[in-house]
């Protein structure tokens, strides 16, 4: 028998709708990625984060794919979380993480 332990890093994100996104919140997730960036596990970062990701031209939509990207990073939530048809729940890893769709 083979017994295979893998460790992974799951960090639980709520941004709360009432407070404006502000410089400090991109910082603050910026200085977080850049630290989980140095962990050799898979890393998962799931939650609310109150960001319309299904708005393009939402600046900071943008902005928080712009700083995915830059940590090799990506969002894998498409379909709408929230009851006025947005997406602001968020599933994020490594884009080199490999995972299992449902069937």
């Amino acid at each position: 028998m083979t017994i295979f332990l893998v460790l992974v890093v799951l960090l639980g994100v709520f941004r709360p709708e009432i407070q404006a996104l502000s410089e400090a919140f991109f910082d603050e997730l910026s200085a977080v990625l850049k630290r989980l960036s140095t962990y050799n596990c898979p890393i998962v970062v799931c939650g609310d984060f109150n960001v319309h990701v299904d708005q393009p031209e939402d600046v900071n939509a943008v902005r928080l794919e712009q700083l995915l990207q830059s940590f090799d990073c990506r969002q894998h939530v498409t379909e709408p979380t929230h009851v006025n048809g947005h997406t602001l729940d968020l599933v994020i890893t490594r884009t080199s993480l490999t995972y299992a769709s449902a069937p």
